[in-house]
This record gives C-alpha cells, structure tokens and sequence, in this order.
C-alpha cells in the first residue's frame, strides 16, 4: 500500500509517478533531491515497470509514519508488469536498512484513507520477494546510544555494549543486551533481555523487555534503566517501507549468522 500525493486518482503514468515521488519525499530525503520513481512502458493503466530507488534515503520523520488504512470504498487501479524497490542502504536516525524487493503481475486497486488522502492499494501479485537486513553492529550503535543517554543522567558512564541475537521461533528472535557501565571507579554490567516478534508484513513488535544489574553499579542502574524500558514494549520496529497491502508473506526466514537478515515471498506462485 502507497500513499499517494495529491486529491486525485492518477489517471497516466506520469501523473502516477508524481504523485508516489511528492508522497515519498513527505517520508524520506533524498540524496541530491532526485526523484525516486520512474515508470515506464504500456499505457496506462496497463504499465511494464515501476522502479522505486530510495538508496541512500534517509528517513526525515521523527518517527516512521503509521500505516495507511484504506475505507474500502476502492475503485479498479493499474496493472504493473513488473516492480523493483531498492533502499540499500534506508537511514533512520543512526540505523541503515538494507531493503530490496522484486515482483510481477502485480494489480493495484485505488483507496482513501479516513482523511480522504488517495492510496494504491496492492490486491494481488503473481510472484514477489522481499529481503530485508539490519547490521548487528548498527544495532550496537543504537543501542549504545540509548544507554549513554539513559546513563548519563544518573552519572554513569557506558563502557561497552555486547548483542547477543538467537531464534526463538520461525518468527521470534530473543535479544540478550549486556552493558559494561562505570560510575566514579566502581564498574558493573547492566542485563537487558528482550523479543521481537515478525508478522506478515515485517513488522517487528517488541516485547518482554527486561533489565538486571550486576554488581553495585549494575543493581543501582537496573531498576532506572527497567522503568526507562517498559513504555518501550509493544513497540513496532517497520523492516519495511510499505505495506504490502491486501497480501501476506509467505516463506519468511530468519538469518542471524552474521546479521539480522530476514527474506520472504508474496505471490500466487
């Protein structure tokens, strides 16, 4: 599902790939100011290709725009013979996203959301793969960050910080978060566990967050660093930069070796 720019429906290739490049540059900063979208070939509505280039984008949100829920009241929108999407790398604050996505015979309804914005709204897919990939080390780096600041106002200063990531199901992963923190000349370790769930449309919810401490500054910080944490439960993380609208992933795996690399396929094939 994209949002699109505008009042009305597109109703030409050209009016289409203005309105997906206005609404994306709502969401995103683009290197150089560039459009992102082309489309090419057919005639519309019967379109060959959609290109979606977000590499290098950076996210200018303060935070990730909620999805867009359509009324239901659609009318018939294009054909798309073919899409690619690539964000390698999205930015989000200190975070970058490896994104890519492929798919053919794709057909697109129009929708409006509660506020009468116009919306593509995906409704089938002949075929259609998804790879979606975080580093672990900027996962350290966001999280490192989070402690200093926490941290910081109690005195304390954020040493080190290890992450440990294991499968707790085909759609599960359990964080083990272990950071080595000093106040003054006493040191300690403070513990944070955690889960992220993945649902069909790579979202990751957040969940069962919890902190202990070892030592004196470890156990004087855990309780802090607990209350700090908790409103944080429930929270989803998007792995992707749209829904993918009336369809669900299917195929979805989870590779942890060397970063979190999570691929899926949608489709009728």
């Amino acid at each position: 599902m994209f949002p699109l720019a505008g009042k009305k429906y597109p109703t030409s290739s050209d009016e289409l790939a203005a309105s997906l490049n206005e609404a994306i540059t709502d969401v995103f900063t683009l290197p150089n100011g560039q459009d992102s979208v082309t489309v090419a070939g057919g005639k519309f509505p019967s379109i060959k290709m959609v290109n979606i280039d977000l590499d290098g984008a950076t996210v200018s949100a303060k935070k990730p725009p909620p999805k867009p829920i359509g009324t239901g009241k659609r009318e018939p929108g294009p054909q798309v013979e073919k899409l690619e999407f690539s964000g390698r790398p999205i930015k989000y604050e200190k975070a970058k996203l490896e994104l890519k996505l492929n798919a053919n015979g794709l057909k697109f309804d129009f929708d409006r959301d509660k506020k009468g914005r116009p919306l593509l709204v995906l409704t089938d897919a002949k075929s259609g793969k998804v790879d979606a990939k975080i580093s672990k080390q900027d996962l350290k780096t966001v999280l490192t960050e989070a402690a200093t600041l926490a941290a910081k106002e109690q005195g304390i200063k954020v040493q080190d910080l290890d992450i440990d990531l294991k499968s707790a199901g085909s759609r599960s992963i359990a964080a083990d978060v272990r950071v080595k923190a000093k106040k003054m000349m006493v040191s300690g370790t403070i513990r944070i566990t955690g889960k992220l769930d993945i649902d069909d449309e790579l979202n990751a919810t957040v969940s069962d967050l919890a902190c202990t401490g070892e030592g004196i500054v470890g156990g004087a910080a855990a309780g802090i660093v607990q209350s700090k944490i908790k409103p944080y439960n429930g929270t989803t993380i998007p792995l992707m930069a749209f829904s993918l609208g009336d369809l669900a992933l299917r195929d979805l795996k989870i590779d942890l070796k060397k970063d979190l690399h999570v691929t899926a396929a949608f489709g009728t094939a």
